[in-house]
């Protein structure tokens, strides 16, 4: 729950477990007089041939990666943070890369939600 400096409640920020093994948890804001916000892999999709297709990709790139990671200096590469895009009702509401950048497109949103999650990361 997040709160202003009174005590008013501005909203939730939830962290959703998977209900899938092959999928990462997501997130849910939750603000209200507004639809839910629900934060997802920007290239999250509900086709098995396009999951298929994007999951063959990943193996394909990482063996890749690895193969130019052997002669890499120092060994061990940070990865890119995942870019969650950020819906309601089918519109993008917000883009966030890992916990560094925000991007809000919605007027509506309280910006204070989106500081809340970063804070929750």
């Amino acid at each position: 729950m997040v709160r202003d400096g009174q005590g008013l409640l501005i909203g939730a920020v939830r962290h959703v477990a998977p209900s899938k093994r092959f999928f990462k948890h997501t997130w849910r804001i939750d603000q209200p007089g507004q639809p839910e916000i629900a934060g997802r892999s920007e290239r999250a999709t509900s086709d098995p041939k396009e999951l298929a297709g994007l999951g063959a990709t990943k193996v394909v790139l990482a063996a890749f990666q690895a193969v130019a990671d052997l002669g890499a200096e120092g060994g061990d590469q940070r990865s890119k943070p995942r870019t969650l895009e950020w819906k309601a009702d089918g519109k993008l509401v917000m883009t966030s890369e890992g916990s560094q950048s925000v991007t809000i497109k919605a007027d509506w949103l309280d910006r204070r939600l989106a500081f809340a999650l970063l804070g929750d990361r």
